[in-house]
């Protein structure tokens, strides 16, 4: 699709459709061949929304059970921070009017409270697992890990009310329950076997975009592509030029936690006991258990690791 089609699930968790029809959608892709005259086309859907999705796997698998989900991961604080000054800068933005009003230290503390007690209410459901599930996880089906690895478990396919709970606390906190990758992540490999799951962190894409994308093409068994290496080394969407008609050199991007926090105003310059540095450090403490868990996955061979930065920072 040239765009985000918000099909199944859209920005706000209201928007949620996994049971749209799916004539409709099967007619879109159908267009996009049309358009080109085309019949040897690759056809795929792309949104950051589908990854928060907790229904969305199960739709994918029924949509098309050879279907090849592609993730792209950035780090877990980076991401929840860029995710802010995108909504606080423009009136448009969906949850502008959620963060207008805080400066990025305030909303750290009372999102990460309100997921704390969400999941606490979650936990309090927690029901005695019976000796043999009625409902096997269907990673069981496509996905055999070491015997000591961990069942995966998904949105109807094994997760019980606690872990459903929890996943809807996750995906309801746009900002920064998002960046809880593990969780959703999960959802996937329990749908979808690990040869159909390609893992990649945006780390790589800023250091050796070239690698990334051959990596992609093999994946999808699409033909090589000659790309153009000054255009591929540019950056598009940036902080400092939020469009995609609009580039940057790398060298001129300055860091998101440097632009956010002189965004905030002096008070909250960078410094070890600051209250951007506290905030930064309480998600730091949110997410460590999900990215060592992330970390456990590559060992199993699941996933492909995470950079070696995000177990110096999480570690």
């Amino acid at each position: 699709m040239p765009q985000e089609s918000f099909f199944f699930s859209g920005e706000l968790p209201r928007t949620t459709l996994c049971d749209n029809l799916v004539e409709d959608f099967l007619t879109q892709a159908a267009v996009q061949r049309l358009k080109l005259n085309r019949t040897d086309m690759l056809i795929g859907d792309w949104s950051a929304t589908h990854f928060s999705c907790p229904c969305c796997p199960a739709a994918f698998k029924s949509l098309n059970a050879n279907l090849k989900i592609i993730v792209v991961l950035r780090d877990p604080v980076q991401r929840a921070l860029s995710r802010f000054v995108e909504q606080k800068r423009s009136i448009k933005m969906p949850l502008h009017k959620t963060v207008e009003n805080f400066t990025f230290p305030e909303f750290v503390q009372l999102e990460v409270a309100a997921l704390e007690a969400c999941v606490a209410r979650a936990a309090s459901m927690e029901q005695p697992r019976p000796p043999s599930p009625t409902v096997p996880a269907l990673s069981a089906q496509g996905l055999r890990g070491p015997v000591d690895a961990e069942p995966l478990v998904g949105w109807g396919a094994g997760l019980d009310i606690r872990r459903w709970m929890e996943m809807q606390c996750y995906s309801r906190s746009n900002i920064i329950g998002w960046s809880i990758y593990d969780v959703f992540l999960e959802n996937y490999l329990a749908y979808f076997p690990k040869e159909q799951v390609l893992v990649l962190y945006t780390d790589d894409l800023w250091t050796q975009p070239l690698q990334l994308f051959e990596r992609v093409e093999a994946f999808l068994g699409a033909p090589p592509h000659r790309y153009d290496s000054a255009v591929v080394n540019l950056v598009f969407n940036s902080h400092d030029c939020y469009h995609w008609r609009c580039a940057r050199k790398k060298g001129d991007i300055k860091s998101i936690l440097l632009a956010a926090s002189s965004e905030e105003g002096p008070q909250q310059q960078l410094s070890r006991n600051g209250p951007f540095a506290q905030a930064v450090s309480r998600l730091v403490d949110l997410y460590r258990p999900h990215v060592t868990r992330l970390f456990s996955w590559a060992e199993q061979g699941r996933i492909a690791s995470p950079p070696d930065r995000w177990k110096q920072l999480y570690g």
